[in-house]
């Protein structure tokens, strides 16, 4: 492979290749909603399971988690923590454990107010007493991101004010959303000639071509304010970034071949495995969802291609195959590098950590494995939960000293109670350091307040440092090519796509041989990968430890 010359990229969808070059203009388009989905009536159905009411919905073919949400009045991220199945999708017959809300929301949702777009942003209208911590929770956003869309504005607000939101926030699945996604224009091609000099690099995404049928013509005259088919969203967003991937690699003169497939099903996914592109392919990237990536992943096994996992968490989908990497470390690696943490920063501290049972027991073993491997001689008190209030920490916390206490609970309203009993004892003199989970960040009823004031730290596998020259120059490129905000998977699609092109171009096909040669960081992920067992691939050991300062997450190690 030779290390210049210009990269080609092509768009594939079902049986046909689209080729396309990347060095022309940019096409804004707009794509309508075609899904229909089917009314949800709630169930009058309601079963108590561990001392908490759900209501138990049973889907009917055509319903979909946001319409189920809706019905509900619950987030879909709460539909899938309290139903793991959900996350690959749902299907009838299946039966859903929906949490029963005894009182309303005390802010109104964003979805329940007219919408007023101005270019990339929805524009928010000040509320009486509204702060600038409630605005960044009715969009899901940090108080810095709004202030990043806003130069110049104070935290201060005042009622009436406009602000900027960022549209990219605002997806639901199967709604109708705004956005400046970008396909470009597509042209049919049944013709495939692959260079066998250059690196072949196979992308399988959720882009569904056939529900963004309006993406074939050209609307590049037309304004910013266009709409995309929602479950597409992540997918054209990761392409978006690893083209512009693409791009800096071909001005450096990489050469190379992408490859883009539309992978909107199990079916089409099936008739791909069969062509010549796949199993030529140098490395494969994706698909998202876990049944369509173990069947890449046995088809990579066969062929002794590299598959690449970018957005799957689970372990173990990288056993038993050393031709599989997966890009986002686990849990258990994220509760691990947190014990690791701890142990070395406060290891003579009086460390408490509250669990919920056996359900936990792995995470516990994970952290005590992190702390001695910092700290042998660390006094850890483990405390049991399950079915108890968050009092019971009361009596371990020990005046005089720094108290560390880590709480394993995917439970908002339990963490919430937690985080008043500890404000408290904080009150007089700094007592406490609270270390939580990922998902803390997202809860919506706690006041970044209290996080900041017990020295709240997470565990992560992505982090943006907008402070960082890179990223500030992805931010720059992605807003001139694209007219919007990058989004979770659009960062992801750059670091991936820079990667792994970069690998094989240093260490040729065998680069996944050899982890200890592979350390990199890109502009919203690590890469550290270590080998899963003897006979497994690769997983990221990365995870980023963060802690709230001046009111928003800050990397610390």
């Amino acid at each position: 492979m030779k290390p210049n010359s210009q990269i080609a990229t092509g768009f594939i969808s079902k049986q046909l290749m689209f080729s396309m070059c990347l060095f022309g203009y940019v096409a804004l388009i707009s794509l309508p909603i075609y899904a229909q989905t089917v009314e949800v009536a709630k169930s009058t159905r309601i079963e108590k399971i561990e001392g908490k009411e759900y209501f138990i919905h049973t889907v009917i073919k055509g319903q979909t988690l946001y319409a189920i949400s809706k019905a509900y009045s619950v987030l879909i991220s709460d539909l899938v923590f309290e139903n793991q199945e959900a996350i690959d999708g749902i299907k009838p017959g299946m039966e859903l454990r929906i949490p029963v809300i005894t009182s309303a929301p005390s802010a109104t949702a964003p979805k329940d107010k007219p919408l007023e777009i101005n270019g990339r942003y929805r524009i928010h209208e000040v509320e009486k007493g509204q702060t600038m911590y409630a605005v960044s929770r009715l969009y899901n956003l940090s108080v810095y991101d709004i202030m990043q869309a806003n130069p110049g504005i104070s935290e201060t607000l005042s009622l009436g004010q406009k602000l900027n939101i960022p549209v990219e926030q605002l997806i639901k699945p199967d709604e109708t959303v705004f956005t400046s996604a970008n396909i470009e224009k597509l042209k049919d091609s049944t013709t495939v000639f692959v260079d066998p000099s250059k690196i072949n690099v196979v992308l399988l995404l959720p882009l569904y071509l056939d529900e963004n049928k309006n993406s074939y013509r050209d609307t590049s005259a037309t304004s910013a304010n266009e709409t995309v088919y929602a479950k597409s969203l992540n997918g054209l967003e990761f392409y978006e970034g690893a083209m512009l991937a693409v791009d800096s690699l071909s001005k450096r003169g990489v050469k190379a071949t992408v490859y883009a497939y539309d992978v909107p099903d199990d079916a089409t996914l099936t008739n791909l495995l069969t062509t010549t592109i796949l199993k030529n392919a140098d490395i494969i990237i994706g698909p998202f969802h876990g049944k369509r990536f173990e069947m890449v992943a046995s088809f990579a096994k066969e062929n002794k291609i590299v598959c690449v996992s970018p957005v799957l968490k689970k372990s173990d989908i990288a056993q038993n195959n050393p031709y599989v990497i997966k890009v986002l470390s686990s849990n258990e690696i994220e509760i691990r590098e947190m014990g690791s943490f701890i142990g070395r920063w406060n290891c003579k501290k009086n460390i408490i950590v509250m669990y919920s049972g056996n359900e936990d027991s792995l995470l516990i073993e994970k952290l005590k494995e992190g702390i001695v491997s910092r700290c042998d001689s660390a006094k850890v008190h483990y405390l049991n939960t399950k079915g108890r209030g968050v009092k019971l920490v009361d009596s371990l916390i020990q005046p005089g000293v720094e108290n560390i206490v880590m709480a394993f609970s995917h439970d908002e309203s339990y963490v919430s109670r937690l985080v008043l009993l500890l404000e408290k004892k904080n009150a007089k003199q700094r007592v406490v350091t609270l270390f939580g989970l990922d998902e803390w960040q997202d809860f919506e009823n706690i006041e970044v307040e209290y996080f900041q004031n017990l020295n709240l730290h997470l565990p992560v596998d992505l982090f943006v440092d907008y402070s960082k020259p890179e990223v500030k120059n992805f931010l720059s490129k992605f807003r001139e090519r694209y007219l919007a905000e990058p989004g979770k998977y659009g960062y992801l699609g750059y670091d991936v796509m820079m990667y792994y092109i970069q690998m094989i171009q240093k260490f040729g096909n065998d680069f996944y041989l050899h982890p200890e040669t592979i350390h990199a960081s890109g502009v919203q992920s690590s890469f550290d990968f270590k080998k899963v067992g003897t006979q497994g691939g690769l997983e990221n050991q990365s995870t980023f430890i963060l802690n709230y300062t001046d009111y928003r997450l800050v990397k610390v190690n």
